[in-house]
């Protein structure tokens, strides 16, 4: 039979082995290489999006890509949790879609946590609930992009079904990593997806202010 102290060390070898096997993943690399990753992923999603510029770093995002960088080599701080989600926030246009998107592809390459992010949007993964239930999403990592655009729906009994809502809540129970974008300031959020459960998110996740107006061209021609 199993002694207490017995018991308390083999339970200790558990713990630590769980939270090593967390921020174990990472490799290290320089702020220029990150730099360099980063910019390659971001000519890379803009490209998927139609569009054939360069990612620009200037006064607005320069921060946020500090903080990116600091969260991928996991230096803990009171700036940013490198052991929680990231999800930017801004106007409409602003580039916390390109550069989430990016992020999570770096975070991909360098093999931050042993699985990869899954990206997807929110209308998507909305629907794709409904047909499958919230469980096949519930504990992998993922990227929810357009947080909030997603469409609610009214169950046989009246009653408003949040399908997004309820995931995010069940994420923050198993402390799954969730990264996103969205238009939503914290108030907004709080009110799409209800207080208690907004609460439970911002523990898990870093919400990120992306300053800044719209970044996207406009390839309108002879118009008034």
């Amino acid at each position: 039979m199993m002694d207490t102290q017995e018991l308390i060390s083999n339970v200790h070898r558990q713990v630590l082995s769980k939270m090593t096997k967390k921020v174990s993943y990472s490799c290290q690399i320089t702020g220029d290489e990150f730099k360099d990753l980063f910019l390659l992923r971001a000519k890379e999603v803009l490209f998927e999006h139609g569009n054939v510029g360069e990612f620009i770093i200037d006064e607005h995002n320069k921060e946020v890509l500090i903080l990116m960088y600091n969260y991928a080599m996991r230096c803990i701080s009171d700036k940013i949790n490198p052991l929680a989600g990231i999800i930017l926030n801004g106007a409409y246009g602003c580039g916390k879609s390109v550069m989430i998107s990016a992020f999570c592809r770096v975070l991909n390459d360098i093999n931050f946590i042993g699985e990869r992010i899954t990206e997807i949007h929110a209308i998507e993964l909305s629907e794709l609930i409904k047909t499958n239930g919230v469980v096949p999403y519930c504990r992998i990592p993922l990227l929810i992009q357009d947080m909030g655009k997603e469409r609610n729906s009214m169950n046989n009994f009246g009653t408003i079904v949040k399908p997004i809502a309820d995931l995010l809540a069940i994420r923050s129970e198993y402390g799954s990593l969730t990264f996103g974008s969205t238009n939503m300031d914290k108030k907004m959020f709080s009110e799409q997806y209800h207080e208690y459960i907004t609460k439970r998110i911002v523990e898990h996740v870093n919400l990120v202010f992306l300053p800044g107006k719209s970044r996207r061209p406009d390839y309108s021609i002879n118009q008034r």
